[in-house]
């Protein structure tokens, strides 16, 4: 009897109290809605747990920022589409942050998901998938072209790296470089002679914070590495006085390794 009013009890839970959280609104600005898997909406404030499944819609003036599970940051600029589709923040090779942008901009700044396994992580558009190698980078979908941007996707690395992937091919960029794959997906990726023009015509209100959050970022990833007994000492202290790009570098080969671990 016991254990059948438990089932029936279990049965009584609404479903969203088994969806997985993969982060937490840490700002929000403008007009902003969560939509639940089933239809349900709320408007959302500091501190608001994501959940996989649910769809983020930002309105003309909206802009909401969450801090993942694993330490990362998304920005998810206005008039925008955004659903996590699958995350798993295992401090392993099995991570896994599968996410989908509809229409807008989301920069992204991972975690150590993306330090531990960057292959686990991917950004979907209607026309191109984004794959990354520890970076900070922005994707926008353009619906309708304007002046020199044409309809389709788009990705901007600050920094690291990343792959901008088409039923046509892929193409690989590095800090400062930015990439586009066309809307009707009849050319592999091409590599932009120049910044799009939508990057500097926008209006972000909560852009400015974003430093601060890096630097917290930084520190939750050497958290992470302090509580692997594989990396030795040094190699964390030579982490904390090295410059951005030199850190990526050392990340990158410590992955290297911990992939041919893996393999043996």
């Amino acid at each position: 009897m016991n254990r059948l009013v438990c089932w029936l009890g279990l049965l009584l839970v609404p479903l969203g109290a088994f969806a997985q959280v993969f982060g937490t609104v840490d700002a929000v600005s403008g007009q902003v809605t969560v939509v639940s898997a089933d239809g349900v909406t709320v408007t959302p404030v500091v501190g608001h747990k994501l959940l996989v499944g649910q769809t983020v819609q930002t309105h003309a003036a909206g802009e909401l920022h969450a801090v993942t599970e694993d330490g990362g940051l998304l920005a998810l600029r206005p008039n925008s589409t955004f659903k996590m589709l699958q995350y798993q923040a295992t401090q392993d090779s099995k991570s896994v942050i599968d996410m989908s942008l509809v229409r807008g901009a989301l920069r992204s700044i991972t975690g150590w998901i993306g330090k531990l396994n960057p292959s686990g992580y991917r950004v979907g558009t209607p026309t191109a998938t984004v794959g990354i190698r520890g970076t900070d980078h922005e994707v926008t979908v353009v619906e309708a072209g304007n002046g020199l941007d044409h309809p389709g996707t788009y990705d901007s690395v600050l920094e690291g790296a990343t792959i901008v992937r088409s039923a046509h091919g892929e193409l690989h960029l590095e800090a400062g470089q930015h990439g586009f794959a066309a809307r009707d997906g009849q050319a592999t990726p091409r590599l932009l002679a120049e910044r799009p023009e939508f990057l500097g015509q926008r209006a972000l209100r909560l852009e400015e914070r974003i430093v601060e959050r890096k630097e917290k970022l930084g520190q939750r990833v050497r958290q992470v590495l302090d509580a692997n007994p594989e990396v030795p000492k040094a190699v964390r202290e030579k982490l904390d006085s090295v410059t951005d790009e030199q850190r990526e570098v050392a990340r990158k080969k410590l992955l290297r390794r911990a992939q041919k671990r893996n393999a043996d």
